[in-house]
């Protein structure tokens, strides 16, 4: 290999949306990255299956060493592909209290990933959620808690090992504890070092015993191991290399967060924040704004004496490592039958047994809940999010098949006051309220989940008198807002398996069986609650 070819081989530009399509121009540049510039793997998103297969045999066919593909799939392929199957968020799998889910849920992804000729997860997520207002991690973690962390994480790396592919807990040192989302800019996580060694160390730690393959770097300010508080840790060289690589022993792929993302890019050039990732220790840097314009800065830098070549050889000889465990010298491409073969029955069956294992409910009352659809004749269903639009109001649909008489309002971060009037007018004559609750925690409003105005038009709701049922598909923390509520249902994800469990656990064909896997602040819902009924 010459230099460049070295340089070129640490770099993963992400390949997404409309460059999943052959004639695209973004298609066009991403084979120019692997004809020309010989780069070492490439991040899939967004897409179907088909085109993104064919893309992905078309890039591998076309590069000299077969290539590193990577992909967010934290709970399945449906968290980044268009018609396959979504496993339930990691906290719901946590709620479930059986680290046997993780260990399938991961060696499921792992066997459908590689069908797609995926061979890299970007998972598990290692972080503790040990603050409620994260905007980030919230139903991505599995708890709070640290040992039920570490132990659904080592289960699901195992799990993928087994099917196959390449797993990258993340984010390095832990993204818990903080309320600014790294894709906006740079969390400071705070605490001792001894603090975090027994926290939010503790799953890495303990996924390094046990031979995890790789680890994301996030990008995040952690004093007690980086006084340079403007330096986030994915381009530290005293926690990747002092920490991480000789404190804790770690010799595996080492790889950083996207460098797009604004914890980087507020601070940080392309060629100053590739030139200071690498030095730091990572092996591999994820999607930086220009890749052209790293790889020539990572060349000239070892041109230079800024990095030696000792240095370039060390993750150059880990990244074919990686790719000879993965076996791509022998195969590297999608499955041919893929279409057939990725919808997999069992794995369906997996997401709705999770769903229906991980519902934990609130202050239920008995006399109500079963529904009886025949009792209610003027009821209301109520749709809302903090978005634009809810992307799959999967429960609306199923609800209308098992309940037929009632009335439907969808409202989103566009509603207005008009709007929310309007739906309160209605409910008055109703005897029956279900409100959906879609609350995506990236949207936080001041720090807040819900806006003001939506707060207030639950607890106007609430104020009637009338029977209100409120189930949370997203952030389980919106109960903080609404401390007393009785008939609180909560999923820890929007799945379409965990919005039929929902239904199912209404109708009473299932029962609550999870168990909190977070404190829940301003209520006495503390981690391990679960509803016990009283008959």
């Amino acid at each position: 290999m010459t230099l460049y070819d070295k340089c070129a081989q640490i770099f993963m530009p992400a390949v997404f949306g409309k460059s999943l399509n052959q004639s695209s121009k973004e298609f066009k540049f991403a084979l120019e990255m692997v004809q020309v510039h010989g780069i070492g793997g490439i991040v899939v998103s967004t897409g179907n299956v088909e085109e993104t297969a064919s893309v992905i045999n078309e890039l591998q066919k076309n590069s000299k060493i077969p290539l590193l593909v990577g992909a967010d799939f934290e709970n399945g392929l449906g968290m980044r592909m268009n018609a396959t199957n979504t496993f339930p968020h990691s906290m719901a799998v946590g709620s479930t209290n059986k680290t046997e889910f993780a260990y399938q849920t991961g060696k499921a992804t792992a066997i459908e990933a590689l069908l797609l000729g995926v061979n890299f997860n970007f998972a598990p997520v290692a972080d503790i959620n040990n603050n409620p207002e994260n905007p980030v991690i919230n139903l991505r973690s599995y708890s709070e808690d640290k040992n039920l962390v570490t132990e659904f994480c080592k289960a699901y790396v195992k799990g993928s090992i087994e099917g196959g592919v390449i797993a990258s807990a993340k984010h390095f040192p832990g993204h818990g504890n903080t309320r600014i989302d790294s894709h906006n800019d740079l969390p400071v996580i705070g605490g001792t070092k001894n603090y975090l060694y027994e926290n939010e160390l503790k799953p890495f730690i303990e996924l390094i015993e046990n031979n995890i393959h790789s680890i994301m770097i996030g990008h995040l300010n952690v004093p007690a191991f980086e006084p340079n508080t403007d330096l986030p840790s994915s381009l530290s060289y005293n926690i990747i290399t002092k920490l991480l690589k000789e404190k804790l022993g770690f010799n595996g792929l080492i790889i950083t967060d996207a460098l797009d993302m604004k914890a980087v890019t507020k601070y940080y050039s392309n060629s100053e924040a590739c030139i200071k990732a690498f030095k730091a220790g990572n092996d591999i840097l994820l999607m930086p704004p220009s890749i052209r314009d790293g790889i020539t800065a990572i060349y000239e830098a070892v041109k230079k004496g800024e990095i030696t070549e000792s240095r370039l050889n060390e993750s150059v000889r880990k990244i074919l490592s990686a790719k000879r465990w993965l076996k791509l010298d022998k195969e590297k491409f999608a499955n041919k039958n893929l279409p057939r073969r990725i919808r997999i029955e069992e794995h369906y069956k997996l997401s709705n047994s999770i769903a229906e294992e991980s519902i934990v409910a609130f202050n239920i009352d008995e006399k109500l809940i079963p529904l009886d659809s025949t009792k209610y004749t003027k009821t209301l269903l109520v749709d809302i999010t903090n978005r634009k639009t809810i992307s799959d109001p999967h429960f609306s649909e199923i609800y209308s098949k098992n309940f037929s008489r009632y009335s439907s309002v969808t409202l989103t971060n566009e509603s207005n006051n008009n709007d929310y009037q309007f739906t309160l007018d209605i409910a008055k004559d109703c005897e029956m309220i279900v409100i959906a609750s879609y609350f995506y925690t990236r949207n936080d409003i001041n720090g807040k989940t819900l806006s003001d105005a939506q707060i207030k038009f639950i607890e106007k709701l609430l104020s009637f008198n009338k029977k209100v049922i409120l189930i949370s598909f997203e952030n389980p923390y919106i109960l903080s807002n609404f401390p007393n509520i009785k008939n609180y249902i909560c999923t820890f994800s929007n799945s379409k398996a965990s919005q039929r469990a929902a239904l199912n656990f209404l109708n009473g064909s299932i029962e609550s069986k999870g168990k909190l896997p977070v404190t829940i602040p301003y209520t006495d819902y503390r981690i391990g609650y679960s509803w016990k009924p009283n008959s």
